[in-house]
């Protein structure tokens, strides 16, 4: 098994509530993502609302590509979608570049989206009165961990390790 040295920060999926997940992203600091097994993928997007469908659609093409399996693809595009749309609303001014990066690692396939803020992303406590805010909370429960790192040209990339290899 490869290492998962980048999961003892404290993104790995556990029992505990999301506040306690929060708690100790913010306590441990961030990491880089695994590292890739081949290149990676690339599609640059300017920050519009459009590029999120556009997101979705590289991402489907990307991972049935690999052979990552249907459920599996699904979940995907909803982190997809939801990652983006982070970068759209709160890591960028319309216009900006936002990347999404697909590669595949030792601990499964990779989606990392960049913006250009340095806002770090945070999972806030579900609520039933609250109508967003839910997107960093759906991702730490379905996938195998989730992080962002600040990119040294500016900027930050947040990024999920997906479940569900190739086929």
């Amino acid at each position: 098994m490869a290492s998962r040295a980048w999961m003892e920060v404290g993104y790995e999926k556990s029992t505990g509530s999301h506040k306690a997940k929060a708690a100790a992203m913010i306590d441990k600091g961030v990491n880089p993502p695994p590292v890739a097994t081949a290149e990676p993928s690339v599609l640059v997007l300017t920050s519009v609302p459009e590029a999120i469908k556009s997101a979705r659609d590289f991402a489907r093409g990307w991972l049935e590509a690999k052979g990552v399996d249907r459920a599996a693809v699904q979940v995907a595009l909803l982190v997809v979608s939801e990652l983006v749309t982070n970068a759209y609303k709160h890591g960028s001014a319309p216009g900006e570049v936002i990347s999404v990066r697909l590669y595949l690692s030792a601990d499964g396939p990779v989606v990392e989206v960049r913006d250009g803020s340095r806002a770090e992303p945070c999972v806030r406590p579900l609520s039933l009165e609250c109508f967003s805010g839910r997107g960093l909370a759906i991702i730490s429960e379905l996938t195998a961990g989730w992080g962002f790192r600040h990119l040294a040209s500016g900027g930050k990339a947040v990024y999920a390790v997906l479940n569900g290899g190739a086929a």
